[in-house]
């Protein structure tokens, strides 16, 4: 039985640089730290060309906020924490390119669908679809191509990746030019569950995924919504976490657990 001490600290569940969505939360106090010296999405790599092809980034004044993923030529699978009260101007969509500065382009977006269970203060079904204003076009060098979504639960998993533009490190309001990745492993829920106190434990149930990083490594401001890939499929919309490397799990919510949804929004 592990014994608990409360700490005030911040949960993310989708944030900009101009205003943070977040909450209070209370940590066991023997985990990790942030580490000062943790780079990146934190602790990640830079993502070669075509790497993430599906990879998308919503900007808000010229800002990385979140992630998403493209699903098909016209829709953006995202966490429902990425859009609630942002109107379509408030979003640009940047597609096609793992380097912010060079290749890729903007896009626009013509209608928010919200999962009609999306509950704002305890983040249950936090996924939402974006319809582009137009169709993109797959390229054939594969910097810019959709994911499958996977159909098959599952309780843990090795080797999945996570993929974001987020901040460096949470003391660090830097964003990187270069998408930026970490490998991590997908733990029960159970074992899951265990690492967190009451309200946040009763947000860990079948209808997410968690993961668990190497040490300073993890999801970090700007990485909401973002893209949890296993075996080439998209298993999870990156929807909350204690930032950035801590060393408790990320939490997502489950794509197969939502493909019925999205499909019957974006018919693919």
């Amino acid at each position: 039985m592990k014994t608990f001490q409360s700490l005030p600290v911040v949960v993310v569940v989708a944030a900009t640089i101009l205003g943070l969505i977040t909450v209070a939360a209370a940590l066991p106090s023997h985990r990790n730290s942030p580490s000062s010296s943790s780079t990146r999405i934190a602790g990640g790599d830079d993502a070669a060309d075509g790497q993430f092809p599906f990879q998308v980034a919503l900007i808000n004044e010229g800002l990385v906020y979140c992630g998403g993923t493209v699903v098909n030529r016209r829709w953006i699978l995202t966490a429902a924490a990425c859009i609630t009260g942002k109107a379509l101007s408030d979003v640009q969509l940047f597609v096609g390119s793992a380097d912010r500065l060079t290749g890729g382009r903007n896009v626009t977006a013509e209608r928010f669908v919200i999962h009609p269970g999306f509950n704002s203060q305890t983040y249950a079904n936090d996924v939402a679809l974006v319809r582009l204003a137009e169709s993109l076009a797959f390229t054939g060098n594969q910097q810019l191509q959709p994911i499958q979504l996977a159909t098959e639960f599952f309780e843990t998993a090795t080797n999945a990746t996570v993929s974001g533009w987020g901040r460096f490190a949470i003391s660090n309001n830097q964003l990187p030019t270069r998408l930026q990745f970490i490998r991590t492993d997908i733990i029960g829920s159970e074992e899951c569950a265990e690492q967190f106190e009451e309200p946040y434990r009763a947000r860990i149930s079948d209808r997410t995924i968690c993961t668990s990083n190497q040490a300073s490594q993890g999801v970090c401001l700007g990485d909401a919504g973002g893209p949890l890939v296993l075996d080439g499929e998209l298993v999870g919309v990156q929807s909350w976490s204690i930032p950035c490397g801590t060393g408790l799990p990320d939490v997502y919510e489950r794509v197969s657990h939502h493909r019925a949804w999205i499909l019957a929004i974006t018919l693919l």
